[in-house]
């Protein structure tokens, strides 16, 4: 019996918020990284993302010299508590209950967030996803180096991932899935599925639903 796909954002979908700008607002906060620094630009890639004009390789560069030189059991613990103070009151309810029901429906669950690697899989982990699409961090000579190994998982990169994704697993076509998404920039994946929900969409995305009647799921 063939399953179905089920494919969800993470950040403002599943979420209540985007974790990449919460990660470094939490950085600012524990004193890990310079407020005068880091605070505008944060804010200024956050703004660029919402209007859907985000440019990713600088954000990428800003966004990993958070990690870039250190290894992952070095910043072990400070992910740990991000997930539990900052990530874990994040997480929306009535998204959880969506991913409840195609759990219950014995779909294969897809998380696919153009967030990088480094935030994405514990939260992951948390949330029950065995499977991952995201912006993969390079690690040389076990270091993070601070850049992106393949192509971000942003926009059209995140459906080349997907795609890579489904080759992988079998999976041949997008007749039998579903994608979640809050954002104008999942537009190129959202376009290609059999089924697209808006999940609390941004401006851009509410009217893309309304000229191509895509269901759209306003979460509490």
């Amino acid at each position: 019996m063939k399953r179905n796909l089920a494919i969800f954002d993470l950040d403002n979908t599943i979420l209540n918020g985007d974790s990449d700008y919460s990660w470094i607002n939490f950085l600012i906060e524990q004193g890990v990284v310079d407020k005068e620094e880091y605070e505008k630009k944060n804010q200024y890639f956050y703004d660029q993302y919402y209007e859907g004009k985000l440019d990713y390789d600088e954000w990428t560069e800003f966004s990993l010299t958070t990690v870039k030189g250190k290894k992952p059991e070095e910043i072990a613990d400070l992910l740990s508590n991000f997930l539990s103070s900052v990530i874990e009151p994040m997480v929306n309810i009535y998204a959880l209950r969506l991913l409840h029901e195609h759990n219950h429906n014995n779909d294969i669950m897809l998380l696919a967030s153009a967030t990088n690697s480094v935030i994405v899989k514990p939260i992951a982990r948390r949330l029950g996803f065995k499977n991952i699409v995201s912006t993969e961090v390079e690690i040389i000579d076990g270091f993070y180096t601070g850049k992106v190994s393949g192509i971000p998982a942003l926009g059209e990169g995140k459906l080349v991932k997907v795609k890579e994704w489904m080759s992988k697993n079998n999976i041949n076509d997008f007749h039998d899935t579903t994608f979640y998404s809050d954002s104008i920039n999942d537009l190129p994946l959202m376009a290609e599925v059999n089924k697209a929900v808006a999940v609390n969409p941004d401006d851009l995305l509410r009217e893309e639903c309304d000229s191509r009647s895509w269901e759209v799921i306003d979460l509490p």
